[in-house]
């Protein structure tokens, strides 16, 4: 496995310069945030950012969109993100899967995302790239159950879930569901609080809940993805946070 930084982590620092901590950190690569790093995504922008991971050694294994197959905009906007995605030379375009949680979840809803996925996965395959569906409140993939059924109603070897462990869960069922969606999944998040249903992030060794248990999971399970770092504790320097949480991160992959 490698350990990537998302550069959403950053905030509001530049692209540029969240690529400089991954790479003073020793990170493997970064995962570009979809939003204020690619600005209306021209391809000169893209390659540039390209162009600057390169020169620090850095991959970009993942393209963080904000395409929410199943909604309205989704056919607006999915070939121009795709095309995002193709310039960074990312390995896959992440996305989030609907706007209703899948136990609120309509039929009509739930259809349309699986159509779009499909519709989109295909396309993204004739480019060579990947599609990671992220586990995350507010979408279908909220819920375990959700998260399987969408993977395997839309079966396609190029459409796998972005796992994260989601804050609501007690330990014991995020390693539970963990056992069962790491074959299904393409990209990890990791980031931590340090008690259930917390909002103010801790570093990923004062986790509640064991980082080191469920990325042994997912090394148990076959991945070879990315682990990537999402967002990181403000209650240490952000050079500081990124390269403590990367020799955790480590040393649970050892």
């Amino acid at each position: 496995m490698n350990v990537g930084l998302c550069t959403i982590s950053g905030g509001n620092r530049s692209v540029t310069a969240v690529m400089d901590a991954a790479a003073d950190a020793g990170y493997d690569g970064v995962e570009i945030w979809g939003q204020d790093h690619v600005g209306n995504g021209e391809p000169s922008t893209c390659e540039e950012i390209l162009g600057e991971a390169h020169n620090r050694s850095l991959e970009i294994p993942v393209y963080g969109s904000y395409l929410r197959p199943g909604t309205d905009a989704f056919a607006d906007k999915y070939a121009h993100e795709l095309d995002i995605a193709r310039h960074l030379e990312a390995d896959l375009i992440r996305v989030w899967a609907g706007n209703q949680e899948y136990q609120e979840c309509t039929s009509n809803h739930w259809q349309a995302v699986i159509e779009d996925l499909v519709s989109l996965s295909d396309t993204a395959a004739e480019y060579g790239l990947g599609v990671t569906v992220e586990k995350h409140e507010g979408t279908v993939t909220n819920r375990h159950t959700g998260a399987r059924q969408l993977i395997e109603a839309v079966d396609r070897d190029n459409c796998r879930l972005n796992y994260q462990p989601l804050f609501s869960l007690p330990n014991t069922d995020i390693l539970s569901e963990a056992r069962d969606l790491a074959p299904l999944s393409n990209n990890v998040h990791v980031q931590a609080v340090p008690e259930r249903g917390g909002d103010e992030r801790c570093l990923l060794e004062n986790a509640y809940y064991n980082v080191d248990e469920l990325l042994s999971i997912f090394a148990e399970s076959g991945f070879d993805g990315y682990v990537n770092v999402e967002f990181v504790t403000e209650n240490e320097t952000y050079g500081d946070a990124v390269k403590r949480d990367l020799a955790f991160v480590r040393v649970c992959l050892e």
